[in-house]
């Protein structure tokens, strides 16, 4: 009786056993290091993400209103102009020595002054590797602020906040 393993169908032998092990392992390895995940991989605007980005653009001397623009694929929707108040999306007040950022409808993750930041890495010999968290935690999630006596206002009325709303 012939044997299925013995058989010779005239195709090359691509996988042994230990290879097709060793093709799998390599596989999973893959997917553990790029960290990838099912959520990402299905949701093609997601990749993994786990919040979205907006951006504030504000003027420290008049904090009325401000501009919001949301990334999508590496772009700024521009979302309009916003009234400063407890029903916008993000509330921005200076108070004393702080600057505080509070969100309104989402928890959001910590902010990241840009336009501070900006003039760290051209002033200041900030790299992309120097620490730039310049917010302190008031309340997680929804409340961050400025020490404006550690890190004062950089002159100018075109500031940009970027915030991470959580999804």
């Amino acid at each position: 009786m012939l044997k299925l393993s013995d058989a010779n169908l005239g195709l090359p032998k691509l996988f042994t056993p230990s290879s097709f092990v060793k093709f799998i392992l390599i596989s999973f390895s893959f997917f553990l290091i790029t960290s990838c995940s099912v959520p990402g991989m299905l949701d093609a605007d997601n990749y993994g993400r786990n919040h979205t980005v907006y951006a504030v653009d504000f003027n420290p001397k008049d904090l009325n209103s401000f501009a919001l623009y949301k990334m999508d694929e590496g772009n700024w929707d521009d979302m309009g102009k916003f009234k400063n108040n407890a029903t916008a999306k993000f509330q921005i007040s200076l108070e004393g020595d702080f600057l505080t950022v509070q969100a309104n409808e989402k928890v959001m993750d910590v902010p990241t002054y840009q336009t501070w930041l900006n003039y760290a890495r051209q002033e200041l010999g900030y790299t992309e590797e120097s620490e730039y968290d310049v917010f302190n935690t008031v309340e997680d999630g929804w409340i961050y602020e400025i020490d404006l006596k550690k890190f004062p206002l950089i002159e100018g009325d075109s500031h940009r906040l970027l915030m991470y709303e959580r999804r």
